[in-house]
């Protein structure tokens, strides 16, 4: 079930000395300026959708990584904010290279489109990642999530799935009790928590580290009520076995890491870079 605050309500969250309001009933900027609308289907493009964040800033992303492109092939990227569009676009092969999570590709594996793997994200030095329950520790178990929220970051379908298998079989009838604050960043779920706006939430690992490194007292007060397994970060797919341009496209998206400019692009997908499939 997802949540339905009032508009006037407001969650204050503060992330590294500063602060950010949002307001969950709002229009994103996203959703006023669409990203789909940027599309050209006369230079080889890199089409991008993740179902593991909401961030609105496909304005930023579009623009770094389409200059960073220019003198690189002149290649462009295409990000979305409406899943259905991305697929859409999929099914009709517009795009060149697809950048999508792991989750998603798996979805549309079972929908039977043929993605294939090219290249897997790196973080840190890691291809994957699992996600966790996080709570106060007054919630020793996950039967005390009944009635309340849940912060995510994500596509409530995406977060649905995750809670799904973090709570197991003998859990999963609280999922129909339990709901479901979407937000920006897992950072922005951890937080949601401290802050009250929230019982549990879940995040990759990676977001809880930042959390100890932000905020160690409030870290403290944190303990883990289960996990889901490990996957892969962003995936870049394409239809087909890569042609010589899709291969050229993958070979830019790899070396990206090697350039200051390109990492910094690299980090605005919450990523660092690009490895091969072994």
């Amino acid at each position: 079930m997802k949540r339905n605050w009032p508009v006037f309500f407001i969650v204050f969250i503060f992330i590294a000395g500063g602060s950010r309001i949002a307001y969950p009933d709002e229009q994103s900027v996203s959703s006023l300026y669409p990203a789909s609308t940027w599309y050209n289907d006369k230079l080889p493009t890199y089409y991008f959708y993740n179902t593991e964040s909401n961030f609105n800033n496909f304005a930023a992303v579009k623009m770094g990584f389409d200059v960073y492109l220019e003198n690189r092939g002149g290649y462009l990227l295409q990000p979305f904010d409406l899943r259905e569009n991305f697929e859409k676009a999929i099914r009709e092969k517009k795009g060149d290279i697809y950048l999508l999570s792991s989750w998603h590709l798996k979805e549309l594996q079972r929908k039977k489109v043929p993605l294939k793997i090219a290249l897997i994200a790196t973080s840190k030095g890691n291809t994957t990642q699992r996600k966790v329950l996080s709570a106060k520790k007054e919630i020793t178990d996950v039967s005390m999530l009944k009635n309340t929220v849940v912060a995510a970051a994500g596509s409530e379908e995406y977060v649905h799935s995750i809670l799904k298998k973090i709570l197991g079989k003998e859990q999963e009838a609280l999922l129909k009790d339990i709901k479901i604050l979407i937000v920006p960043k897992d950072i922005d779920a951890v937080m949601a928590v401290g802050f009250g706006m929230a019982t549990a939430a879940i995040s990759a690992e990676s977001g809880l580290d930042k959390l100890a490194a932000m905020s160690p007292n409030y870290f403290k007060e944190l303990h883990s009520l289960g996990f889901s397994e490990k996957d892969y970060l962003l995936i870049a797919a394409t239809l087909n076995k890569p042609d010589q341009q899709e291969t050229q496209l993958l070979e830019v998206l790899r070396k990206m890491s090697e350039e200051e400019t390109g990492l910094e692009n690299l980090k605005m997908l919450g990523i660092d870079g690009w490895r091969t499939v072994r």
